[in-house]
């Protein structure tokens, strides 16, 4: 049952048709709002997804990006610097030198988790990722 926001946008619809008539194929003259209750009832066909494609929950998603170093290198150096700060105010001096050390630590870790996602999404989209190097 529809909610009483979903009746009130309805009724909007359907209130400026009430003196407009069509035509059908026989001639008759029908009114507007019983050709759209018609057409409310029929099922809708639901466009067809083919396999491989990106569109999910009906909007297109963008390519993954393929991973890189240097974002890697961008973000390790914002949370460096993001737990140089809160772990000086913590700790002192010596949290300083933790933040550096995570920070370091944080941008393979960055890099590994881009990797892995891209791998992912190049296997839902049905397309194979790149051969390892060795």
């Amino acid at each position: 049952m529809p909610n009483r926001k979903q009746r009130r946008r309805r009724s909007k619809d359907f209130r400026h048709d009430v003196r407009v008539y069509e035509v059908d194929e026989e001639g008759n003259e029908v009114p507007i709002s019983e050709l759209r209750t018609q057409e409310d009832r029929s099922p809708k066909p639901k466009p067809a997804v083919q396999k491989g494609s990106s569109r999910t929950g009906g909007r297109l998603a963008r390519p993954p990006e393929p991973p890189t170093w240097d974002r890697a290198f961008k973000r390790g150096a914002l949370m460096g610097v993001l737990m140089i700060v809160v772990l000086y105010l913590i700790q002192g001096p010596v949290g300083g030198a933790f933040g550096i050390v995570y920070g370091a630590m944080f941008v393979p870790f960055t890099y590994w988790l881009d990797r892995t996602k891209y791998r992912m999404d190049l296997k839902k989209a049905g397309r194979p990722a790149a051969a390892k190097k060795r």
